[in-house]
């Protein structure tokens, strides 16, 4: 890792806000429950416009985690 990468990663805050210092946007989600008995879920976005394949990934429940467990 470069020492710029260094610096910019160990001052990036600890609990950033996702809207201003992620610039992410809020979109309304709609889930669906895959299968009964099994914590599985779809979450898809409610337009139609915003169904890419580049948004969408598809993760197991074990290797989901919060971020400040990856800090």
């Amino acid at each position: 890792m470069s020492e710029q990468l260094r610096e910019t990663w160990e001052s990036a805050p600890t609990d950033p806000d996702p809207l201003t210092d992620l610039e992410y946007e809020y979109e309304p989600l709609t889930h669906i429950h895959v299968e009964e008995g099994n914590e599985s879920y779809i979450f898809l976005p409610e337009e139609e416009q915003h169904l890419a394949d580049a948004e969408f990934m598809v993760a197991e429940p074990d290797v989901v985690c919060g971020l400040d467990e990856r800090r």
